[in-house]
């Protein structure tokens, strides 16, 4: 039988049955993003039972809501009154409150996702899974691998902890989170959670980082974490199981089981902070319509790529957002809507589109005829093989029988049908097959931005989507061509299967847009860098939208982020 016996009483001894070692352990070390989001959560409060007296003019439903209930809650708790009687009660009836009452409240939930990159000065999570551990402290250094980088080989990068203190160790206990109110913090319990920023309180130490960022091979440097436990004050003499991921020749030619260089052994890759970054509080205050968990998405996903399309000061960042703030209806909508009504469909297809008429010497007429009841054209195009850009602009047949005439007058600048939509309506009706219906779009995309006639569908396929709403095959194709060009590792396939990604995630919206901006539209950067007039603005919008719709908006949101970032 094993005898144990105790450190500080060595004349003390115990002999025991076999003991089962246990021994804790740091089964792995990551980094991470967090995203915080609110939750609506269920609670139940006890209060002292009441009887309430029933007063003139009172109804079961004001007294729930004056005592803070529901009327369920009463009649759950009052066993006179029931769903038959609950509307017969009488003045002076004597009615029991309940005393366990619902309620609900907003809270908070915290999840991390790995990662295996991140920027100098932005907030990162280092996220260490231990086993039998929890109390327990664990400290990490973040340390320069491979070669040397912003620090030479091995050497601990500084770090800034979620107090603001500066230090190449950072500790924190396991379970830490349980003590924060967030609603699945439990989850957390065998984890040691750290928020740190990779950063110096030193301003020549982070301009010499930032040079060398900017020499090094793709401008990023890679770094490892270090986890530690048994160095620790107090926890000397335990016996702790490290299962770091490094193999033989990574750190140092050796296998160190207490370093983790991320994600399926790759290396956390570190790279310099955008030059013009933004932030989610910003975009609140520029468009307050927006979502909060989008207003992070968006500015995650500009910091990330701006510097690589040059949207990189107030001129550029501001315009950039005034267009796709507009576009997508304040950051919300990743898809132009078709549920036109028969009110919009005259408005935006009808009234603003005329073409000479083709009878008629100096008059006009809607260049959309198959809108119309009783105006049918031959859906083919015009052009199959269109070379101008006349042409190409053309669309389908204009071979509608007495195609009506319309007084132009201008309005706001532009020329548009003299009647409003009561005046049309009075006379004219719209084809119920084309109102609430991506049909629309198959016939007025049709036949041009090299989509084919409306029965291909081209027009609602290519259909607008993305923070610049795309729209066209010819679009579609040139942003599918310049993305395999910049990402041959990455490639998309935006002529098929991963359109959907531009309506369903930020990340590649953006970059899709950034590369609209700056690829697929020549010039948009150095139109914007003109200012925030009205000229400037609606040169940008016609290179954005092709024309200038939602020019007011567009100029509305552009000068208000100048106003805010500047």
């Amino acid at each position: 039988m094993p005898i144990v016996s105790f450190k500080k009483y060595p004349h003390v001894t115990l002999t025991t049955p076999p003991l089962k070692i246990l021994r804790p352990k740091i089964n792995n070390a990551y980094f991470a993003e967090a995203k915080i989001e609110d939750v609506e959560v269920t609670s139940t409060t006890k209060k002292k039972p009441e009887i309430y007296t029933v007063k003139s003019g009172d109804t079961l439903g004001k007294i729930a809501t004056k005592k803070g209930v529901t009327i369920a809650d009463i009649i759950n708790s009052d066993t006179q009154i029931t769903e038959a009687n609950k509307n017969d009660i009488t003045i002076g009836q004597k009615i029991t409150l309940p005393t366990n009452v619902a309620s609900k409240e907003t809270k908070q939930k915290i999840t991390f996702t790995k990662t295996n990159t991140g920027t100098i000065g932005s907030d990162l999570y280092v996220i260490v899974e231990t086993e039998d551990f929890q109390g327990y402290n664990v400290s990490i250094n973040i340390k320069q691998g491979k070669e040397k980088g912003i620090e030479e080989q091995d050497k601990a990068i500084m770090l800034k902890d979620d107090q603001g203190a500066y230090n190449t160790k950072v500790i924190t206990a396991v379970g830490g989170m349980c003590d924060t109110e967030y609603t699945n913090k439990d989850d957390f319990a065998d984890m040691a959670i750290f928020k740190i920023v990779i950063d110096s309180s030193d301003d020549t130490k982070k301009k010499a980082w930032t040079d060398a960022l900017e020499k090094a091979k793709d401008k990023k440097t890679s770094l490892y974490i270090l986890a530690d436990a048994h160095t620790l004050d107090g926890q000397e003499e335990m016996n702790i199981n490290y299962f770091g991921d490094t193999e033989e020749g990574e750190i140092r030619g050796e296998k160190i089981t207490n370093r983790w260089l991320d994600v399926d052994g790759s290396w956390f890759e570190v790279k310099n902070g955008c030059k013009f970054p933004i932030t989610p509080e910003q975009l609140l205050e520029i468009f307050p319509e927006s979502t909060k968990n989008r207003r992070e998405e968006v500015a995650k996903a500009i910091n990330t790529y701006s510097d690589e399309f040059e949207i990189h000061n107030l001129d550029r960042m501001s315009h950039f957002l005034g267009q796709i703030g507009t576009e997508t209806g304040q950051l919300k909508a990743l898809q132009e809507n078709y549920n036109y009504s028969a009110k919009n469909i005259y408005n935006t297809f009808l009234r603003n589109v005329l073409v000479d008429h083709p009878t008629k010497d100096d008059k006009y007429t809607f260049k959309y005829h198959d809108l119309i009841d009783g105006y049918d054209v031959t859906l083919e195009c015009e052009y199959d093989n269109p070379t101008t850009s006349s042409q190409k602009r053309y669309g389908h047949k204009r071979d509608a029988n007495d195609p009506i005439e319309v007084t132009r007058v201008l309005l706001n600048g532009k020329y548009v049908a003299s009647w409003d939509y009561n005046s049309f309506k009075d006379l004219y009706t719209i084809k119920s097959s084309y109102t609430q219906s991506k049909t629309l779009f198959d016939y007025v995309y049709g036949c041009r931005m090299n989509n084919g006639k409306k029965s291909t569908e081209d027009g609602s396929d290519y259909f607008g989507v993305g923070f610049i709403h795309l729209t066209g095959k010819e679009k579609y194709k040139a942003l599918d061509d310049k993305w395999k060009e910049l990402y041959p590792n990455d490639p998309k396939d935006f002529m098929g299967d991963d359109i959907s990604l531009l309506k369903t995630n930020v990340d590649v919206a953006i970059k899709a847009s950034m590369i609209i901006w700056g690829h697929v539209q020549n010039g948009t950067n150095s139109k914007a860098d003109q200012g925030n007039n009205d000229s400037a603005i609606k040169k940008v919008t016609k290179d954005v939208n092709g024309g200038y719709n939602g020019l007011a908006m567009r100029k509305q949101f552009t000068k208000k982020a100048y106003e805010v970032l500047d």
